[in-house]
């Protein structure tokens, strides 16, 4: 599994809160338009990630979880370890997922910051799908046609909602959704071949330690993301939204096999 220097690295400059005006906006969503990611540095706290994410994006997303001021506190709270739906808020592993899956449109951007790291474990675990589409469509082109089925997968739970795990979007372009814990259950056509959505998952993994200060914002309907068990008190701070238009990003992702001129006519020219 690479680590944070052989991948996230490839995301850049760290983008400080304070400097996410002007010239370094339309910068930092010109990396998050290519990579997808953007890394963020010296944070110095909450009023940091509010600013950070209000330059990003276009207001917060009101999650279950979140606080009056649309930031959520994702730390092991004692009470939700084994809560279908609640891993997030344990100190186990949390599975490699898109944030709200079981929404009819998830929200796009999403900003993990590290205000406390824990005394072990806690890596940020990443996974471009940029890359698992296009293992899948190269080795297991069939696997590919299952999961981009409308009705390959229902997320969530009562009020849940049937999607493709890879949605294919006008211009070349694709829309990545996916959630492993027992609020996700697939068609049977599907479900024979999440062993090789796996191991393309595994296969393009990326880990990182955050630091106290450091966060992450993600293209959530491209990367999925999620964590290692960890010991200590470790914080982070969650902001959910939709792109500012500055950062300009089109809807999805473009396919790995995507021509400039198909990138052009999306409207950035940009994944």
């Amino acid at each position: 599994m690479p680590s944070f220097d052989t991948a996230v690295a490839s995301a850049g400059e760290d983008f400080t809160a304070a400097s996410l005006s002007g010239g370094v906006r339309e910068r930092a969503g010109a990396v998050l338009r290519e990579r997808g990611l953007v890394r963020l540095g010296r944070l110095g706290g909450r009023e940091d990630v509010l600013y950070a994410a209000g330059r990003l994006m276009v207001g917060l997303w009101p999650h279950r979880d979140a606080d009056p001021d649309g930031l959520t506190v994702i730390r092991d709270t004692g009470r939700h370890d084994g809560r279908a739906g609640f891993a997030g808020l344990g100190r186990g592993d949390l599975d490699l997922h898109t944030e709200c899956a079981q929404q009819p449109q998830p929200p796009r951007l999403l900003l993990l910051a590290c205000a406390r790291a824990g005394d072990a474990g806690g890596e940020s675990l990443l996974t471009d799908g940029r890359a698992i589409l296009s293992e899948l469509a190269e080795f297991h082109p069939a696997a590919l046609e299952a999961l981009s089925a409308p009705r390959a997968a229902f997320f969530g739970g009562a009020d849940g909602h049937f999607a493709p795990v890879l949605e294919q979007l006008a211009g070349g372009r694709w829309h990545l959704r996916l959630r492993q814990d027992s609020l996700a259950r697939f068609s049977p056509e599907a479900e024979a071949h999440l062993p090789a959505l796996r191991r393309a998952i595994e296969r393009h993994t990326t880990r990182l330690r955050l630091a106290a200060g450091q966060g992450i914002v993600l293209d959530n309907h491209r990367f999925l993301h999620g964590r290692t068990a960890f010991r200590g008190e470790r914080l982070l701070l969650r902001a959910l939204g939709d792109p500012h238009p500055v950062v300009g990003l089109d809807a999805g992702f473009a396919a790995p096999w995507s021509t400039p001129a198909d990138a052009g006519a999306s409207g950035q020219g940009t994944a």
